[in-house]
């Protein structure tokens, strides 16, 4: 079983610790400040196992605290009535409780992954983790942690998306396949930014579309890998500008050729 009491020591997107971080109503506390709500979620995966997400609740201490919900993660075999412990979550008295957790089937495979919810920024992007079941195993490992407004499976890669700024969306992608081992910023596989072109003089420049990928310690322009990964360029409409390697290259030389 793992357990997760500080959830939080991971290093996370650096544009979601960009923006102004604002402290958010946990998902036990509606907007009515009412209290933890305990709740089951039971899912039958594509083995006939079953996953069971359980919200505890502890009833108030004698000067009217409320502890943070326990979110504690069971599995049955298939065919099995006993659910075994798999994953503990919750939040010491010096962290910000976790706003939500859920149980969601990240790639449609059949077999459901833990997603918990944290801290937000002043933009759309919240802090978030989830847990994958490792195949050879059958266990939950902690297979990703970053600062997202959506995520989605595209190519075989889990893509995690965000405002980067005031004027640029950016895309994050690891591939779901592999070892258990935890994916985040560090380590990521691709990168797309879509912003505006603040080096024209056009009023009307389209949004320059760059896919990147690391070399060494620096970032290298790639084509995309797929058609399938053109969508995204389209976050401020279809009227958008592919960013090359030739013109990246390009560019690059004529920056360095600059008294």
């Amino acid at each position: 079983m793992i357990a997760c009491g500080t959830w939080r020591r991971l290093p996370r997107w650096p544009a979601l610790l960009l923006l102004s971080l604002c402290v958010v109503s946990p998902a036990f506390a509606g907007e009515d400040g009412g209290e933890c709500q305990p709740r089951e979620q039971v899912v039958t995966q594509a083995d006939g196992s079953r996953l069971r997400l359980a919200v505890r609740c502890d009833a108030a201490g004698a000067d009217g605290t409320v502890s943070p919900p326990r979110y504690e993660v069971a599995i049955a075999a298939p065919g099995g009535s006993r659910f075994q412990p798999a994953l503990t979550l919750g939040t010491d008295a010096m962290e910000e409780p976790l706003r939500d957790v859920d149980l969601v089937d990240i790639d449609q495979d059949g077999f459901f992954e833990v997603e918990t919810r944290g801290m937000c920024g002043a933009g759309p992007n919240c802090l978030g983790d989830l847990y994958r079941r490792d195949p050879a195993t059958g266990k939950l490992f902690h297979f990703f942690s970053g600062g997202y407004a959506d995520l989605r499976v595209i190519d075989g890669h889990l893509v995690e998306s965000g405002r980067a700024s005031c004027c640029a969306w950016e895309y994050h992608a690891w591939p779901l396949g592999g070892p258990p081992r935890l994916r985040d910023y560090d380590n990521m596989t691709l990168m797309i930014t879509i912003g505006a072109d603040i080096a024209s003089e056009d009023e009307d420049a389209p949004a320059r579309c760059t896919f990147s990928q690391r070399n060494g310690d620096n970032w290298q322009v790639v084509a995309p890998p797929g058609a399938a990964w053109l969508a995204l360029c389209e976050a401020y409409g279809d009227g958008y500008h592919l960013v090359t390697p030739e013109e990246a290259r390009a560019a690059e030389a004529a920056a360095a050729q600059e008294p």
